[in-house]
């Protein structure tokens, strides 16, 4: 592995801000940037928020044409949705927005408005696999941290998503107009409600860590799944 600048990228993996991407430090250097079994990699925080999100990761597929792009983050398990604890790993199947005064008939997306991006379902499923709880399931984006339980319990009897991240369907949407490849690999850090701020703050690094872990892994295996460039 080398740890000097690359050319070209094949794999672009982006985190809302710093401290998402630190579990990269070790096989990617001080620069963040490297190459993994021959696969040149880079790294990009896109902001926090799914409009910001969305327009960094624009900005960084128009610099890097990467091959794929990976999402690493943290998510919030909705409450009776699965037996997840913290430091597991959620792979979105799909991305979705979510507006809790929709799911309240209180208000109604638009009709042309697109609420679902698809993830990429062969770098999903083998990223999945190289952790050892880890599950390919659709992952909600709200614009804000749901923080009520009795709000919270209400997403997955109505939608069936699992998890959620605000960035998830920004970065998948940006990606999705570039027609670039895109999974995301969030590690579980609380269920979601009153006490997800406090539960984040305690396992949000070892989550991370965990997820780079399993990223690096699948480069590693030669990145499975990954369409030829």
């Amino acid at each position: 592995m080398s740890q000097g600048e690359v050319r070209g990228t094949d794999v672009l993996i982006v985190g809302a801000h710093l401290p998402d991407l630190a579990g990269t430090h070790p096989w990617l250097g001080d620069k963040l940037q490297g190459a993994v079994r021959g696969l040149h990699v880079r790294t990009k925080v896109v902001g926090a928020g799914g409009p910001v999100a969305a327009a960094g990761t624009a900005r960084g597929i128009l610099a890097l044409s990467p091959r794929v792009v990976v999402l690493i983050g943290t998510c919030g398990v909705y409450p009776g949705a699965v037996e997840r604890r913290p430091l597991d790993l959620v792979v979105p199947s799909h991305a979705g927005l979510l507006c809790h005064a929709v799911l309240a008939q209180r208000a109604a997306f638009p009709g042309p408005l697109q609420t679902t991006v698809d993830c990429d379902a062969l770098v999903g499923s083998s990223l999945a696999a190289c952790h050892p709880r880890g599950l390919l399931a659709p992952v909600a984006s709200p614009l804000a941290d749901t923080t009520d339980d009795a709000l919270a319990a209400t997403v997955h009897p109505a939608t069936a998503f699992v998890a959620e991240n605000l960035e998830l369907f920004g970065v998948a949407s940006a990606c999705r107009a570039a027609d670039v490849p895109f999974v995301g690999a969030l590690g579980v850090t609380h269920v979601v409600g009153r006490s997800g701020r406090r539960d984040w703050s305690t396992f949000q690094h070892d989550a991370v860590t965990a997820v780079a872990s399993a990223v690096v892994g699948w480069l590693h295996k030669g990145a499975p799944g990954l369409r030829h460039g």
